[in-house]
């Protein structure tokens, strides 16, 4: 039994004691409060956090572990096979953890590698992050991430883009697949993307009766769906037929808010990326991709605006793995949001509590509550003064998931 004291606790919930004790037993919290009122049994380690913050580990919503940061992706995705890409995907969950991270909802694994590198983590076989995983993600033919001669995402030998699919029947079939491959969630793409630039701006891709079908058939199956969605009208069809998420968002309107709002549906707006490509010339991005994430972002701020007035669930997420945003790199995120109005306390939030609700983990993880898994991360700083600390790995001193220390550089601690 472990005994964290004298720490400012972030509890992920809105909650925060500035002088608090925490006790883990094994993997789990088995008491939280202010540090007087905490007893202490006889024999307990004893770690004195020194005024430093614990708070429970941060969850990125939106990453891709099989890929790396580039500025063409594409191109970085044909270069490896099957193997090559599940160790990759492996590293790239060791470098998130190591970060603060541990939990991550990898939404697109081009050939289910990242299903592959959950398994052996869940079978303790190799410690890592908890990876809520969707496997391939659903989309039209000539559509975002397809297989075209523009558009080659991946090698014949490496498992394919995805499920590319037209029509209700295909759908349902491709969610079957998935569901029987293993995939914790579903992800669709309904829409065009910002980085594709033979489509020209954002368009609708599935109809609403293949969305319907593709929304149906992942409930029948007990499973949420994250929807790739930039548009009001897509959006629309999306939220009616029970989404979990709708990812990016970057032309949605306020429309679409009152109907996140009545259905409780997340929005993850992955705006880093968004912020990284509207300056992507000294990236080597093209002009038709900064274009359109320039005109997008006017947009997406306006309603996050609108959105933090409504009260509407965010979740945080970051592409990671895509365009320009490396692995590890989630409370970049955090910062963004913040300058767009949400305050220090419900990035927190959003990162852990409010994320481990999308992902259907609220009752294992995401807060310092007594009976969560130990999932937490002690930060030399003040998180709530300065967000982006989170940034600085050399601020994070320790990482725990489920009572283990998957890192730890602050000898006083231990």
């Amino acid at each position: 039994m472990r005994a964290f004291t004298h720490a400012r606790v972030i509890d992920g919930r809105g909650g925060f004691i500035p002088d608090g004790t925490v006790v883990v037993d094994g993997s789990t919290i088995v008491n939280v409060g202010a540090a007087s009122g905490v007893e202490i049994l006889e024999g307990t380690e004893i770690i004195d956090c020194g005024g430093r913050t614990l708070m429970p580990g941060l969850m990125d919503a939106h990453t891709h572990l099989e890929t790396t940061a580039s500025n063409n992706v594409i191109n970085e995705v044909a270069q490896y096979n099957l193997p090559t890409r599940t160790m990759r995907s492996y590293w790239n969950a060791l470098e998130t953890i190591h970060a603060g991270i541990t939990t991550v909802r990898d939404v697109a694994d081009i050939g289910d590698c990242v299903i592959a590198v959950r398994n052996v983590i869940n079978q303790k076989l190799l410690p890592g992050p908890r990876i809520i995983a969707s496997g391939k993600a659903i989309n039209q033919t000539g559509g975002h991430a397809s297989m075209s001669t523009e558009y080659q995402w991946s090698r014949p030998d490496a498992g394919g883009s995805g499920h590319c699919v037209d029509g209700e029947a295909e759908c349902r079939r491709a969610i079957r697949t998935e569901v029987a491959a293993g995939a914790d969630l579903i992800k669709i793409y309904v829409t065009s993307g910002l980085y594709d630039p033979f489509l020209g701006k954002p368009r609708d891709e599935f109809s609403q009766k293949e969305i319907e079908a593709l929304c149906e058939e992942a409930a029948n199956s007990g499973k949420k769906v994250a929807a790739h969605c930039h548009t009001a009208k897509s959006a629309k069809y999306c939220i009616e037929n029970g989404v979990a998420s709708i990812e990016h968002g970057m032309m949605i309107n306020e429309e679409t808010l009152e109907l996140m709002k009545a259905h409780g549906t997340f929005w993850v707006p992955t705006t880093i990326v968004y912020q990284l490509m509207a300056d992507g010339a000294k990236y080597g991005l093209g002009s038709s991709t900064i274009e359109n994430s320039r005109k997008a972002l006017v947009n997406q701020e306006k309603m996050f605006r609108k959105a933090l007035e409504m009260g509407i669930k965010i979740g945080i997420g970051t592409d990671c793995g895509g365009v320009l945003i490396n692995h590890g790199e989630t409370a970049r995120e955090l910062e963004c949001l913040n300058r767009w109005g949400m305050t220090a306390m419900d990035c927190i939030r959003a990162a852990t509590s409010a994320n481990a609700e999308l992902l259907g983990i609220d009752s294992i993880t995401g807060s310092v509550e007594t009976g969560k898994e130990a999932d937490i991360i002690i930060v030399d700083g003040d998180p709530l003064e300065d967000i982006r600390i989170l940034q600085n790995q050399e601020k994070i001193l320790v990482v725990m998931r489920g009572g283990e220390y998957y890192k730890d550089t602050f000898s006083g601690l231990r």
